[in-house]
């Protein structure tokens, strides 16, 4: 997409001048112009909100010096095309929604008076990103710890009264084990205990060993 569909007009008279050639007219660093072209081109959305930006660095009655120019752009261009900013060790992610509410953050300030003309650099834009990366880093984590806590909560039904898994509440519901092996089950359950003695011989017998009957039966046939 061209820049030259953006333009730039007039507030006395209202005439209109394409941003490329009013850029080409008025900076005459090559560096400054690519840079600008860069901005305007690839990230089209944010160039006439940064290009109004830039006009509050100039001073009354003044141009905008073309090395303050080139720093100020310096700075913006790659971060926000690699949409973040580094301050004091850390970085922000800052995508265009972020870029875009801190620049009217900025204008909304100079409307009420509030903003200290000419701007010195990008140090009042930046810190505006800054709290609104932070705003929107604290509703994430709430969010996230919201869901962490509905998780939690949905995991847990009550079934009769009484809370439990899901999982088991589905188990109980719709029940995966074969019927037949469900009803020997119960029918163990229900089952008289085996007596003692039986038991016994059915531990000798598993382990090779005569049992008290058989040993008593050996010694009254000899």
């Amino acid at each position: 997409m061209s820049a030259s569909i953006l333009t730039n007009t007039c507030q006395v008279c209202g005439a209109e001048e394409s941003l490329d050639s009013l850029i080409a007219r008025m900076v005459e660093d090559d560096q400054v112009r690519r840079l600008i072209g860069s901005l305007l081109i690839e990230s089209f959305s944010l160039g006439g909100l940064v290009v109004r930006y830039l006009r509050l660095h100039k001073p009354p009655k003044q141009k905008l010096r073309m090395d303050k120019l080139s720093k100020l752009l310096g700075e913006l261009v790659p971060d926000i095309q690699r949409t973040a900013i580094e301050r004091n060790g850390r970085t922000w992610v800052v995508g265009p929604d972020a870029w875009r509410a801190a620049l009217q953050a900025v204008f909304d300030a100079q409307e009420k008076g509030t903003l200290n003309l000419p701007l010195e650099g990008n140090g009042y834009l930046y810190a505006t990103l800054m709290r609104i990366a932070d705003r929107h880093e604290a509703v994430q984590e709430r969010d996230n710890e919201a869901a962490r806590k509905h998780g939690t909560t949905a995991a847990m039904v009550t079934v009769k009264g009484r809370p439990m898994a899901i999982g088991d509440a589905l188990d109980k519901v719709f029940p995966t084990k074969d019927p037949e092996l469900t009803k020997l089950d119960q029918d163990n359950k229900r089952a008289a205990p085996i007596p003692a003695h039986i038991r016994e011989q059915l531990a000798a017998l598993r382990g090779g060993k005569p049992t008290h009957s058989t040993t008593e039966k050996g010694t009254q046939s000899e």
